[in-house]
């Protein structure tokens, strides 16, 4: 999926526990540490400690989000530039040289945790496995090299839509449009511009910014990355097409702008956190403003690719050889650990007695909401349990919707899971329960 289906939650608001222990959070497959971002930014969490363990479908999707903190993290970035890398990492098939530089740099670092050479204070491994650590070194390896050699994204990205529209590929402009207006926007994405979303069903480009120029490809959105020998092999774009990844930061603005496009929320709402989980205050408004060219916003968009050429232009590739590193890069959030595993171990821990009601705050994503009855015996006694709907998922129709509700509501019940309260925000998309 690359991206989740749901706004950031922040889990320290979710729960009121008042206890020496930390509280233990469970996300099942939100793709893209959302929520983690979204809690470390969060102001009440100050006195409570956490454990986040993440269970993702694949090592690509553990290896971004283990990227996607560390660029919230690096306090060696300007807020702007990391909120930038943050979200052309996270929803850009085309990156700007700046960020691809900036990727290889820690990239490289990430390969020393990985290997455990070089510290990390806020990643647990010991949920992964030799091969696991090796498979994820392996796609570290292949991003920082694709990085520099380059890869058709934009191609694999534009195979994609052929196959999806078929024979209605040579009106794809029209097809854009009646999704735009007819799906899209009965949804709650009012900051969506038509031009946005038009050009990122073109090319995949989804954040853009007038004084910036995307040329280089980004590999972080491919899967089935293997090493083989020297080399690696790798499967083409394989993720969303249809929807885009507005519907985890830009989905609302704190300040109702209706100026704004969806790239202008998403950065508000990313750069709000990153400044938040540094300064551990508030963000005032007019340090978000202050980030923004007023005379760029709702005018000027960007509808063009760039040369071609420069995509494919390639950089001299060297092998990475350690460097020290004095000074630790990372935010200090030393009461915060996440640890990582991935789904396939479910099966295998469901039996564990150290698993049982161990967990204060479970998330399930919408696509592994057949692993609840698996996962419901992990949850404390009155804790609660966040399930995301499938509200957002634009290309199911009405009767796979209702479908989904009736087997979620069936789950639920069977495995003693008590609604807390029906869905009243219309831009939230998140079912409460609890578990007696």
């Amino acid at each position: 999926m690359l991206w989740g289906g749901s706004p950031p939650l922040d889990f320290s608001s979710e729960i009121d526990k008042n206890s020496d222990d930390p509280l233990e959070i469970l996300i099942v497959g939100a793709c893209d540490a959302r929520h983690i971002i979204k809690t470390l930014s969060s102001l009440e969490k100050a006195s409570k400690r956490m454990r986040y363990h993440i269970v993702e479908a694949t090592l690509e999707d553990i290896a971004r989000s283990i990227l996607l903190i560390n660029i919230s993290l690096d306090k060696q970035l300007g807020f702007q530039e990391a909120s930038r890398y943050f979200l052309e990492v996270l929803g850009n098939t085309l990156i700007t040289p700046g960020t691809a530089k900036y990727l290889i740099k820690t990239i490289k670092r990430l390969i020393d945790v990985i290997t455990q050479t070089y510290p990390c204070p806020w990643l647990n491994l010991e949920g992964l496995k030799y091969r696991d650590r090796d498979g994820i070194e392996a796609i570290f390896k292949f991003w920082v090299r694709a990085l520099c050699e380059g890869v058709p994204m934009v191609k694999y990205w534009d195979k994609r839509v052929r196959n999806s529209l078929n024979t209605r590929y040579d009106y794809r402009d029209g097809v854009f449009d009646w999704d735009y207006h007819m799906v899209l926007m009965s949804t709650g994405l009012k900051y969506l511009t038509i031009r946005e979303y038009k050009f990122w069903r073109s090319n995949g480009i989804a954040f853009t910014w007038i004084e910036t120029d995307p040329t280089r490809s980004n590999p972080t959105l491919l899967s089935g990355i293997h090493a083989v020998g020297q080399g690696f092999i790798h499967y083409a774009y394989k993720g969303d097409i249809r929807n885009g990844p507005y519907f985890t930061w830009s989905l609302d603005d704190l300040n109702r702008n209706p100026k704004l496009r969806a790239t202008d929320v998403a950065e508000g709402q990313v750069l709000r956190a990153i400044y938040q989980i540094r300064e551990r205050e508030s963000c005032p408004d007019n340090f978000i403003a202050a980030h923004r060219d007023e005379s760029l916003i709702h005018a000027t968009l960007v509808t063009q690719m760039p040369d071609s050429g420069a995509e494919y232009e390639a950089w001299e590739y060297r092998d990475y050889s350690k460097k020290v590193e004095e000074e630790c890069p990372w935010v200090d959030i030393a009461d915060h650990i996440v640890k990582f595993t991935p789904a396939w171990y479910l099966e295998k821990y469901k039996t564990k007695s150290e698993f049982k009601e161990k967990f204060d705050i479970v998330f399930v994503a919408n696509n592994i909401t057949n692993q609840i009855p698996t996962i419901i015996p992990w949850v404390k006694r009155k804790g609660m349990v966040l399930i995301e709907s499938r509200k957002f998922m634009t290309e199911l129709s009405k009767e796979d919707h209702e479908k989904f509700s009736s087997d979620l509501k069936q789950l639920t019940e069977d495995a003693g899971l008590k609604l807390i309260e029906p869905i009243h925000e219309p831009l939230e998309n998140i079912l409460r329960y609890m578990k007696d």
